[in-house]
């Protein structure tokens, strides 16, 4: 399992996103987009899944996002995000 984190263009996307994650049953959070990452949404959907479950995400198949970001923990007090899509 890794974490992710997307991006969203508007709110309405993000709260479609959240809620069609949950009903595929992946786990996910929707979360204020941090400070380090530009958006034009507040809002950013967490992610816990494997690249295979992510696959289809980044293929655009289950709704619309900007960005996706890897998401790394460094000696468990600093997160970075690494851009990964587009």
């Amino acid at each position: 399992m890794h974490e992710f984190l997307l991006t969203f263009q508007t709110t309405h996307q993000a709260l479609l996103a959240e809620k069609r994650m949950k009903s595929h049953r992946l786990v996910n959070r929707l979360i204020p987009t941090p400070t380090e990452i530009f958006s034009e949404c507040g809002f950013s959907l967490e992610l816990s899944l494997s690249r295979e479950d992510l696959d289809p995400v980044l293929a655009g198949e289950l709704f619309p996002f900007a960005e996706c970001y890897l998401i790394t923990t460094v000696n468990k007090e600093k997160t970075v995000y690494e851009k990964i899509h587009p």
